[in-house]
């Protein structure tokens, strides 16, 4: 009996020798990582910052609706790659990085243009520490490191700010993960969300310096910035491309009497050849629903005649804008729409002719909008109060 007493504590020492964790961290020992930022120096290097929180002080008052410095703190190095940066970061401090519940990347205007970005994508892809859900986006006209040193008047972070931005207002896929299979493809280039610092007003007291959403950025083939476009054009072009799923649309109606505002949800967007044996010339189908909220026109929305007068109105007014801002990036010859891999579906034997030069043949293509919007609600009210 002692004999089979002794082997069963035995056996059940083995199981929790051997079934323990030897290398668990409490929560208290790990230093979470919410934003990082990439900036260029001159020697050659890359510069790491890190966005760390400070979890007890993520729920402390805020005074004066500036916003609580204490709530994060920033790091910073520099090294060959950003494996050597980080490593030095994690020298000077007392807890573990952890980078799996980062909500941002942020890369300046500076770094893109003179730095090889796919060098970063080996670190991103590589390591298992990098979950690629978080977001890529550009600092533009700053370093990414002084954008993570921004307070912000709502959020404890200027990364949750941003990452926020980004979701409310119906942006999608621009995920790290997104962005590197952007830039692995033959057929696509890529399309990035940037962000400005300038001074606002935002309270009684002087002005403070914010993070605004300033567009879009577009890199060719080797990464570098070909264009950027503003808030306006940038969207439409997020539409084309898949990467947005509401919007808001005014315009002023047919005699310039009038304003009328909707909301679009459900964008979408679908490329076909006009012809079957024509791969040079593709149509462009976007589709939304809208919703209309403001009507300062002198227009009745409670008659059929007028809803379809509308809704025809603004088709036409959609179809002209989309076309102006996607005629303009194929100028410069960066497909971000996915045109590229419509035709490589298509036409497989046609696109090995195409893959090599595709931004200067995506010049040619002849690419024309069609747009289908469905008015889904006019409101409260039919016509004009008086």
């Amino acid at each position: 009996m002692i004999r089979v007493l002794s082997q069963t504590c035995f056996s059940l020492f083995l199981i929790v020798f051997f079934t323990g964790c030897t290398d668990f961290v409490e929560p208290n020992q790990l230093a979470f990582v919410v934003g990082t930022a990439i900036d260029h120096v001159e020697n050659g290097n890359i510069e790491v910052s890190h966005q760390i929180a400070i979890p007890s002080q993520m729920n402390a008052p805020k005074s004066g609706g500036t916003g609580n410095a204490d709530s994060f703190f920033v790091m910073t190095a520099q090294g060959k790659d950003v494996f050597e940066a980080t490593e030095k970061i994690q020298r000077d401090m007392s807890r573990r990085l952890m980078t799996s519940h980062r909500i941002l990347i942020a890369i300046s205007e500076e770094f893109f243009n003179k730095n090889d970005i796919s060098k970063l994508f080996d670190k991103l892809g590589r390591d298992p520490a990098n979950n690629q859900r978080d977001i890529t986006l550009m600092i533009k006209g700053s370093s990414a490191k002084d954008f993570l040193l921004l307070k912000h008047p709502l959020e404890n972070l200027s990364s949750i700010a941003a990452g926020k931005e980004i979701q409310i207002n119906g942006m999608r896929n621009f995920s790290t993960r997104q962005f590197i299979i952007d830039n692995v493809s033959e057929e696509h280039r890529s399309l990035v969300p940037t962000f400005q610092i300038k001074n606002r007003k935002v309270n009684t007291k002087k002005e403070e310096p914010l993070a605004i959403f300033s567009g879009y950025a577009i890199l060719n083939k080797n990464l570098k910035v070909s264009g950027l476009l503003d808030d306006a054009e940038g969207s439409d072009v997020a539409w084309i491309s898949g990467k947005e799923k509401s919007q808001g649309l005014t315009i002023t109606w047919k005699d310039g009497t009038g304003i009328l505002s909707f909301r679009l949800t459900h964008l979408r967007s679908h490329f076909q050849s006009v012809s079957d044996n024509d791969s040079h010339r593709v149509a462009v189908t976007v589709r939304a629903q809208a919703y209309l909220l403001e009507n300062t026109t002198s227009l009745d929305m409670s008659a059929a005649d007028n809803i379809l007068e509308v809704q025809q109105y603004v088709d036409e007014q959609v179809q002209k804008k989309l076309q102006l801002t996607l005629g303009k990036v194929q100028n410069w010859g960066t497909d971000v729409f996915g045109i590229g891999a419509y035709l490589h579906r298509q036409y497989p034997s046609w696109w090995k002719s195409q893959k090599e030069d595709w931004d200067d043949n995506f010049k040619k293509v002849d690419v024309t909008v069609q747009a289908k919007i469905l008015i889904r609600s006019l409101g409260t009210l039919g016509g004009q109060l008086k």
